[in-house]
């Protein structure tokens, strides 16, 4: 499960905000006069804050709560300021409120965005020495030739990639990871990319997904690509890595496990994150392609 969506972050997050919307609501109730009652219920997100820190979720999940509590609680100063002025000036308070909604997306979609980098981060193996860049590039080349039906390419025009894909539903869908490597950090960005050639959405999430059309150059069969954030929110399950139980040897890769759950188009990303955690590398999910940062 993501470290996102664990239920004592989405609990701390739900009362954050309800904090937040009743400290504004006692305000406008109030006419913007400070009373001691006022003051607890503003002063309640930094309780629950403490709490959070103290006694739930993990060290990513509690800086995940201290920014979204700070970007919270930093926009009821101005809020107190506003509601002072009364019922009368109804303009100004509504005025007010409409700014304050549109910036708490905004700061919502840039946090998702902070929040996601952390939550996709799979550290190296501990004591693994990290690979040269090549010698793990080849190891992930080698699973085109572990019996999983995986094709891995290097565009050419970035040598820093690599694309690796997996056809199913009679070729009409494919599956891949483009995988960027940062030499320097020695980290693996990650995003998954799907192709559609064709064929109807399996379910009303996917329908719902933005698509366009893939570049008509000639070297590409007409198809719809779809970005998927699943690799950046959520990040790969270490029970189906166990299940699967890759064997690296040398820059070779084999499959000992199960073999069917290796070869399970949504159990890429799980081989190919034990692959980079194994040879000393970190794993980041990303959401675009001009995302530079790792871990």
């Amino acid at each position: 499960m993501s470290r996102l969506s664990s239920p004592p972050v989405i609990v701390a997050a739900l009362l954050l905000l309800l904090a937040g919307a009743g400290a504004l609501g006692w305000l406008w109730l109030r006419d913007g006069l400070m009373t001691p009652t006022a003051i607890v219920i503003l002063f309640l997100p930094v309780a629950l804050l403490i709490g959070g820190v103290t006694a739930w979720g993990t060290d990513r999940s509690q800086i995940g709560i201290t920014a979204w509590a700070l970007t919270m609680f930093g926009a009821l100063v101005p809020a107190v300021y506003v509601m002072q002025s009364g019922p009368d000036n109804w303009f100004a308070q509504w005025r007010f409120m409409v700014a304050f909604g549109v910036a708490y997306f905004a700061i919502m979609a840039v946090f998702m965005l902070w929040l996601a980098a952390w939550t996709a981060w799979v550290p190296p193996a501990p004591g693994a020495m990290p690979l040269p860049e090549q010698r793990l590039k080849r190891r992930i080349e080698s699973l085109a030739n572990a019996g999983l039906n995986l094709h891995v390419e290097r565009p050419a025009d970035r040598p820093e990639q690599l694309l690796v894909t997996r056809d199913f539903r009679g070729g009409k869908r494919t599956i891949g990871v483009r995988l960027t490597f940062v030499s320097a950090g020695h980290c693996v960005r990650a995003r998954e990319v799907s192709l559609v050639r064709g064929d109807k959405p399996m379910n009303a999430g996917e329908a719902r997904m933005s698509s366009s059309l893939r570049p008509r150059d000639g070297t590409h069969p007409d198809a719809d690509i779809i970005y998927d954030a699943s690799l950046t929110l959520t990040p790969p399950n270490e029970a189906i890595r166990r299940q699967i139980a890759p064997r690296i040897a040398d820059d070779r890769v084999e499959i000992v496990g199960d073999s069917e759950a290796a070869a399970n188009p949504a159990n890429l990303a799980h081989v190919l994150t034990e692959v980079v955690h194994q040879s000393g590398w970190g794993w980041q999910g990303v959401f675009f392609d001009w995302q530079r940062g790792c871990r």
